[in-house]
């Protein structure tokens, strides 16, 4: 569904989707070439200025601090992997997550994941990528259970929200916790706010979450960018 954006306009009808590659050095992570048969995100900006975008070589899963990272470009990729995690008994149901992002990605689909299909990983997959895009994958999770509340820490004041009340609330928690971050948190426009205020907010989530999800946002954020900030948040 990130192709049903401007999809009639668009002279490219095709998306890529990356395989998933394991890795444990982050030299390993590349990103795609330019190449017609490899747009990962097209879309209008708002000066109605075409943007063909292009993310990762692969989707990663990588080992930090005895957890897995999986690192995306489009972040409604992210569900998949919640319930993978969720299959493999990292996660349960009824999850606390950090949403860490320049946006609320709390749009509506026009279908929701019903409860037996959550079970099966490619009834899970398909609707990951055929009826989800990069606005809308948070809601379907709360409806089907799997997430309880989202946390969203969108702004300095949110941050700063954080800071305050951390120590006697996250480690009180006896849910799951997921970590799910946008690495356009981090994109210029953003600068205003502390990059170390950033960056100590999710390491330390991070440190007590039991599984992290991160995207790179090819439209929204430039790629050698995201990907410099994500290997200094989480130097292995």
């Amino acid at each position: 569904w990130n192709n049903a954006f401007s999809f009639d306009e668009r002279k490219n009808k095709k998306l890529f989707v990356p395989s998933l590659k394991k890795i444990n050095d982050f030299s390993k992570i590349k990103l795609l070439k330019n190449s017609v048969e490899k747009v990962t995100f097209e879309e209008y900006d708002f000066n109605t200025v075409m943007q063909t975008c292009y993310g990762l070589e692969n989707l990663y899963e990588i080992d930090w601090e005895w957890k897995k990272i999986y690192l995306v470009d489009n972040h409604n990729h992210v569900f998949y992997f919640w319930y993978l995690a969720r299959k493999q008994g990292i996660i349960s149901d009824n999850a606390l997550l950090y949403h860490i992002d320049e946006h609320a990605d709390t749009r509506d689909p026009w279908r929701y994941l019903m409860k037996a299909d959550s079970q099966d990983l490619q009834k899970v997959f398909e609707y990951t990528n055929f009826f989800l895009n990069v606005g809308n994958y948070i809601i379907p999770a709360e409806k089907e259970g799997l997430i309880w509340e989202t946390v969203q820490i969108r702004s300095e004041n949110a941050l700063e929200n954080y800071r305050a009340w951390k120590f006697s609330n996250l480690e009180k928690q006896e849910r799951s916790i997921i970590l799910n971050l946008d690495l356009d948190f981090f994109e210029p426009e953003l600068d205003f706010i502390d990059y170390n205020l950033k960056k100590q907010a999710i390491l330390d989530i991070a440190q007590k979450a039991d599984f992290i999800t991160v995207s790179t946002s090819p439209y929204f954020i430039n790629q050698q960018k995201a990907l410099e900030v994500f290997r200094d948040i989480f130097t292995l």
